[in-house]
């Protein structure tokens, strides 16, 4: 489930108010965020993806591309149902602020928190149903305090067993860019959200840090312990295409 629904996200990028000031900036992109070899060491995560894409927006006649990056890391698991795929995955996701002359950021996510993030992944993935909160924690990422919303959700799998996972997100401002962090596993792994703490500690990005990190990302706020996440009806900006894998969660 993991890469073609974070891949989705690359679908809510567009870019709004402002477009004048976009005059002669045509070309927009994030830095790479990664997670440290000493963190994916003690988690028994590896390197699974590495991948750049591209959003392309017209206005009054003018192209603007945005390059997205999106690193995922997963693992095994011994779990008997699912035999050898990787199904627990920690993916970042970066996507630039997009400021020009002092004005923006004209990226959406900059207005997004946690749960319309996840309700956007489902809105964006029918593979992803009945999104539902469970509760908010704080972890490091980038030498910054940020909230951690978890929810549960059904998913079902590249060989089509339905399962019902855990989904962390998080998220944070870097330099010039936002960094998320999303984390997908099967509810019966109880112990991995210890490993997902340790993932997000050892999140990497050459913007060498957050700003303002507390609230997720540096202005949105988390989300109340009592909040419950209803589905939107799908429609986004649209622009981003998922390709299939066997990667185990689709």
């Amino acid at each position: 489930m993991t890469r073609r629904a974070v891949a989705a996200l690359l679908a809510l990028l567009t870019i709004t108010a402002g477009c004048s000031a976009l005059t002669g900036a045509t070309t927009f992109t994030a830095e790479r965020g990664t997670v440290s070899e000493s963190a994916q060491s003690s988690t028994d995560y590896s390197l699974a993806n590495e991948d750049t894409q591209e959003v392309t927006r017209s206005f009054a006649g003018q192209e603007v591309k945005v390059n997205n990056q999106l690193t995922e890391y997963s693992r095994s698991t011994s779990l008997p149902v699912f035999g050898d795929q990787e199904v627990a995955r920690f993916s970042v996701f970066t996507t630039p602020a997009v400021e020009v002359a002092g004005q923006g950021p004209f990226n959406p996510v900059a207005d997004l928190n946690n749960t319309q993030l996840a309700l956007q992944l489902q809105a964006q993935y029918d593979t992803i149903d009945n999104v539902r909160f469970e509760g908010n924690r704080t972890a490091t990422m980038l030498g910054d305090e940020v909230t951690v919303s978890k929810f549960r959700a059904d998913a079902q799998t590249t060989q089509g067993t339905d399962t019902e996972v855990f989904m962390h997100i998080a998220q944070t401002r870097s330099g010039d860019d936002y960094v998320v962090a999303i984390a997908v596993y099967p509810t019966q792994l109880d112990s991995e959200q210890e490993n997902v703490d340790t993932l997000l500690n050892g999140v990497q990005h050459p913007g060498g840090g957050g700003s303002g990190g507390g609230s997720g990302d540096g202005g949105n706020s988390g989300d109340s312990p009592d909040s419950t996440p209803t589905a939107t009806d799908g429609s986004g900006s649209g622009g981003a295409t998922a390709t299939p894998t066997d990667d185990g969660l689709v």
